[in-house]
């Protein structure tokens, strides 16, 4: 009963704020902008990538939250990229899967040696299924009159917006989500709250170590909620070598804190450790939890997979930043040689 108990107020809390918001996709941005921003969709001109995701929180207990990503993102033409995911996520007794295509088009503005900036206009799509099974919840007893005791299903559909400017290797966007009105006929009882927007603010780098290959990733991200709360996220991501040029080494380190009360307060800390082997990446994360609820009830791990296929056809284990910027070195050598 307590484990029932436990996933009530589970589905309660997911049902009334994941419906319009899905953190554990738009937390992925740390490996996908784009799913976060659409204009990230082909953020890397010379690599195509393929990725999965999965997520597993309260091991030990049954209908624990689960979560389950495939994406794919890469460049269309010079200026147009295209990302596109399909997720299934399940929390008690609570559950939704769908499918975004996010598309991008970059304006440059400038294209030089030691100077290239633009800007990428970036807009989503977006169908879900949402599920929720209410006949398991309460025993027989009827604990809330919300609770119809029965299963209900239904679709909706929105779409998402954001642009991204790069300068060199410094890149900053704005993204929000939710532009159309709630279409999900679950939601659309006038007892429901109202459908609301994320916006999120970010900007990052890719940072090169003089006289070695290690690269640096750190990235700031701002989100806020326009009707409950505001996050920012502090991470770093690192890339480091091995003496076999086919091998690297890589990690990210993040933290969050919420920025609603008069010091802020911590929420969480997540950390990633994994290895790429020429083009295939894997990684393991873990997220420590740090409210009192999520220290009682335990953290979370995550498994990230990832394959690309880059114009250079280089075997060797780096960045993508690193192969674009190889890539317009390359370039302006055969201009300056014609």
């Amino acid at each position: 009963m307590m484990r029932k108990v436990l996933l009530l107020l589970c589905f309660v809390t997911l049902f009334t704020v994941t419906k319009a918001q899905k953190y554990y996709i738009t937390n992925q941005y740390l490996y996908d902008l784009y799913l976060m921003n659409p204009a990230g969709a082909g953020f890397y001109k010379g690599c195509y990538e393929f990725s999965g995701y999965y997520q597993k929180q309260w091991f030990g207990m049954d209908q624990a939250p689960t979560t389950q990503i495939l994406s794919y993102q890469g460049p269309l033409t010079k200026s147009l990229g295209l990302g596109t995911y399909f997720y299934n996520d399940r929390n008690g007794f609570y559950s939704e899967m769908g499918l975004q295509t996010s598309l991008s088009y970059e304006v440059m503005f400038t294209k030089k040696r030691k100077r290239t900036a633009s800007m990428t206009f970036g807009l989503s799509f977006n169908a879900e299924q949402s599920a929720v099974d209410q006949t398991q919840l309460t025993d027989g007893a009827i604990l809330d009159p919300a609770l119809t005791g029965s299963k209900e299903s239904g679709w909706g559909f929105n779409a998402n917006a954001g642009i991204l400017f790069k300068y060199n290797e410094y890149h900053a966007g704005f993204s929000v989500t939710n532009l159309l009105p709630q279409t999900n006929p679950m939601y659309l009882n006038s007892n429901e709250p109202d459908l609301t927007s994320d916006i999120h603010i970010h900007a990052g780098t890719t940072y090169k170590i003089a006289d070695r290959d290690i690269y640096l990733e750190p990235l700031i991200m701002y989100r806020r909620n326009m009707l409950v709360d505001s996050k920012m996220d502090l991470s770093v991501k690192g890339f480091f070598p091995t003496p076999d040029p086919n091998l690297s080494l890589w990690g990210l380190v993040s933290y969050r804190r919420v920025m609603d009360h008069q010091f802020g307060k911590s929420l969480g800390l997540g950390t990633t450790a994994g290895v790429q082997i020429n083009n295939f990446i894997v990684g393991l994360e873990y997220q420590l939890g740090l409210t009192s609820a999520q220290l009682d009830y335990g953290s979370s791990y995550q498994l990230i997979c990832k394959y690309r296929i880059c114009k250079d056809k280089s075997k060797r284990s780096i960045p993508c930043s690193e192969r674009n910027r190889n890539k317009r070195n390359k370039a302006f050598k055969r201009l300056k040689i014609l």
